[in-house]
């Protein structure tokens, strides 16, 4: 049977257990998303279950640093995943009050069922060269090499574990996997996974305080001061779980106002460099042409300095058309939520 226990680089090397613990509180990278997920999956503030069997697991001692950069990965059942994504949505409509959202402890108990394949994979060759040969050592102690290329998804290894699939969901999250070369791992695996990626939040302010004109039906206590780096609460910091609502919704249309000034920055960067490097091509192709008069008539020639030029300015176009878009999308969320505040005050 393979697992994270038997698989190992070393086919000379005893095999050494290891603690892992799937989302440590000293990476950088996690503040970036753990008040998305204790809001989500139905966690108190500030409750994460660091030191939990619900996220530590024995793995071998030389693979886990391919599972702390992503390199190799275990993922739960589709079904499973899809009760991911129905928590997800539900517990991330708003407004909704902290009690009202379900609770993580309602997803159920372990153990769990999980996949195990890499996380990267070459687009070209379409192996996971990434990774280093590993190989499975079997219960008499014996090590066979353990191929992960050009297997379908029945043959894919797989284990059980207590570890929670919530908590697997955000180390994917934070290190998202590519898409696998099988159609039908890609659908079975990592197409219900995306699936959930997709809608994860990116609101800033913190669900836990009253969002903007509204306010709790009971007031929440997380037993402790409620943290908030939106942008009103950074500069206000006193008032953090007290923040009034219309000062809230001020601060969130200036928080608009600099993410819309950014976009056009970053868009008008993007063009700058986008022009640069089409001017640099066509000086190139000109200086050719100049130096080899049969070269300046040739079609072929002609016809792929149109089409390079051409692709070009259709990414260029296709960004702008998005951003008009998201900006309409917008524009018509803001409309409806003014619509529902005058219905509220009338």
């Amino acid at each position: 049977m393979v697992s994270l226990e038997t698989l190992t680089p070393f086919q000379d090397k005893p095999i050494e257990p290891r603690q892992f613990q799937l989302i440590s509180p000293r990476s950088f990278s996690v503040a970036r998303y753990i008040c998305h997920f204790e809001w989500i999956f139905g966690l108190e503030y500030d409750a994460f279950p660091f030191s939990s069997e619900l996220n530590i697991m024995s793995v071998s001692k030389d693979i886990r640093q391919y599972l702390e950069r992503g390199l190799l990965i275990f993922v739960p059942t589709a079904d499973v995943l899809e009760r991911a994504y129905e928590m997800l949505i539900y517990n991330n409509h708003r407004p909704r009050d902290p009690d009202e959202r379900k609770r993580f402890e309602e997803f159920g108990t372990g153990p769990w069922e999980y996949t195990i394949l890499p996380g990267r994979w070459d687009t070209k060759t379409k192996k996971s060269e990434s990774l280093p040969p590993l190989f499975n050592r079997s219960s008499d102690g014996a090590f066979t090499p353990f191929f992960f290329d050009d297997r379908d998804f029945d043959t894919l290894p797989r284990f059980t574990s207590t570890v929670h699939p919530l908590i697997v969901v955000l180390l994917l999250r934070m290190n998202v996997p590519d898409n696998h070369p099988s159609q039908t791992i890609q659908e079975k695996l990592i197409a219900p996974l995306k699936k959930v990626f997709r809608k994860w939040p990116q609101w800033e302010h913190n669900r836990f305080l009253p969002m903007p004109n509204t306010k709790f039906k009971r007031e929440y206590n997380a037993g402790g001061k409620i943290v908030c780096r939106c942008i009103y609460c950074s500069k206000n910091t006193p008032s953090t779980s007290t923040a009034s609502s219309s000062e809230l919704e001020d601060t969130c249309t200036d928080d608009e106002e600099v993410e819309k000034e950014g976009r056009e920055e970053e868009y008008k960067e993007l063009s700058r460099i986008a022009n640069e490097r089409i001017s640099v091509w066509r000086g190139c192709l000109e200086g050719v042409a100049s130096n080899h008069d049969d070269v300046k008539h040739d079609d072929i020639l002609d016809r792929y300095a149109q089409e390079c030029t051409d692709a070009a300015d259709k990414v260029m176009l296709r960004q702008e058309e998005e951003r008009a878009k998201r900006e309409a999308l917008a524009a018509e969320m803001q409309g409806d939520f003014s619509l529902k505040k005058k219905s509220r005050l009338s």
